[in-house]
């Protein structure tokens, strides 16, 4: 038993049904259980209970022992004198306000199901808590909250803009291309690849955007790929002339070439490609966030994203080794990954700070027009039943599992309170 289980049994009213009286003997009727407080103070405001003939309004404090109200010093705390009602699961003290007013006390009588329920979800060992039950939840309240969950995550990521916008004063093209630079180390090189672009500012690719070998000069110099000799292969030694010009010219620091992680990579993946393929991407102005922003409809975003790198490029993965001839265009998976983590959240947020909801729900759209995503969590949700309809359904799975699953937050979750509270479909 938890003082979070009791907050979560009050809120939702499952106690059990019938005459309720105090702890002085006069009847209670719970009229409205007032709003939860994240914050300091009494646990839930605003309340309204009837004691006796008297309604109160005021404030509602929840301990799992009423002695804990001395225990936590709340009889000494005048921000505890408008509690009209102490709830708890054990009633074994009489308690009192700083103002020596004697506070009721209920003991909240609870559903034994409900308890076995909670208690079977928070210690089980299943790869989610409910992985058992949830086949039973109704298929349109799952759905509201995968909604839910799209949602609660591009929220977060507007948490993360904010902060980098503060950074760059601002400027949400530097904020658009430090966001899609790192994204384009798909997971396994991502800090490396945020690391060059904080290193290679925006300005610097602006200035050079009308010549793709100075591109590629600066993101593969800024990778630490053109520090070794190769005197057999003259495109790299001009683009090594290039980068030390323009290193000095710009005082650019490289990026340490450790950092990067090419094993187990397939060569289209390897940081070399994808830098080469970002050089193509900025050539001429070829993606910016307000061909993005007035994008329509996915077709034309996958459209942005078609581009291959050619010449040296197509016969070579990395400097100075030679490969069989292929296009090393970005593939369809990969360009649904740049917009599901790039463009999509970055639109989401401009459109939320700047009062554009059209923004915001043209970014939803696109997550539902896009195939669900594939990967070890979305196939773990698959063995239990739970299959992604679309892109949207498997950004709110993740992040179902990560935030909320992971740490039992199953009192915060709506699949587990249809659990809890008994109100999921029969087997």
């Amino acid at each position: 038993m938890t003082e979070d289980f009791l907050h979560y049994i009050w809120k939702h009213r499952l106690y059990k049904p019938g005459q309720y009286s105090t702890n002085q003997g006069e009847q209670l009727e719970i009229i409205n259980p007032g709003l939860l407080n994240s914050d300091a103070g009494p646990d839930f405001f605003n309340a309204k209970v009837k004691i006796g003939d008297t309604m109160w309004a005021g404030n509602i404090e929840i301990h799992l022992k009423a002695s804990d109200w001395f225990k936590h010093g709340h009889h000494e705390d005048e921000a505890y004198n408008n509690v009209i009602l102490h709830v708890v699961a054990e009633n074994n003290s009489t308690c009192f306000s700083a103002s020596q007013r004697e506070i009721p006390v209920w003991e909240i009588p609870i559903e034994t199901a409900c308890t076995y329920k909670y208690m079977e979800l928070q210690q089980n060992q299943l790869w989610i808590p409910c992985a058992s039950d949830i086949a039973r939840v109704d298929e349109f309240q799952l759905t509201q909250w995968l909604e839910r969950m799209t949602i609660e995550k591009l929220e977060i990521k507007v948490d993360s803009v904010i902060k980098l916008l503060s950074q760059y004063n601002n400027d949400w093209d530097e904020v658009f291309y430090v966001l899609l630079v790192r994204n384009f180390g798909f997971g396994l090189n991502g800090d490396p690849f945020e690391m060059l672009a904080r290193r290679t500012p925006w300005r610097t690719i602006l200035k050079n955007a009308d010549n793709i070998e100075r591109l590629e000069a600066i993101f593969l110099g800024q990778g630490g790929f053109l520090s070794e000799l190769l005197p057999e292969d003259e495109y790299i030694q001009k683009l090594q002339k290039e980068y030390r010009l323009l290193s000095g010219k710009y005082g650019l620091i490289p990026v340490e070439n450790f950092t990067w992680k090419f094993l187990r990579l397939r060569p289209s993946n390897f940081p070399t490609i994808r830098l080469v393929q970002l050089a193509e991407l900025f050539n001429k102005g070829r993606l910016s966030l307000s061909k993005v922003l007035k994008a329509e409809n996915i077709q034309q975003l996958i459209a942005l994203l078609n581009i291959s790198p050619s010449g040296y490029w197509m016969s070579h993965y990395r400097p100075g080794a030679e490969s069989p001839v292929k296009s090393k265009a970005i593939g369809q998976n990969s360009r649904e990954l740049i917009i599901i983590n790039t463009f999509v959240p970055l639109v989401f947020a401009y459109g939320k700070l700047r009062g554009n909801e059209d923004l915001c729900n043209k970014s939803t759209e696109w997550l539902e027009s896009l195939k669900p995503e594939l990967n070890n969590i979305i196939e773990k949700w698959q063995e239990i039943g739970i299959k992604a309809k679309n892109a949207s359904q498997s950004q709110a799975l993740v992040h179902l599992k990560k935030r909320y699953c992971r740490e039992k937050r199953c009192l915060m979750c709506r699949v587990g309170h249809l659990i809890i509270s008994g109100k999921t479909n029969p087997q």
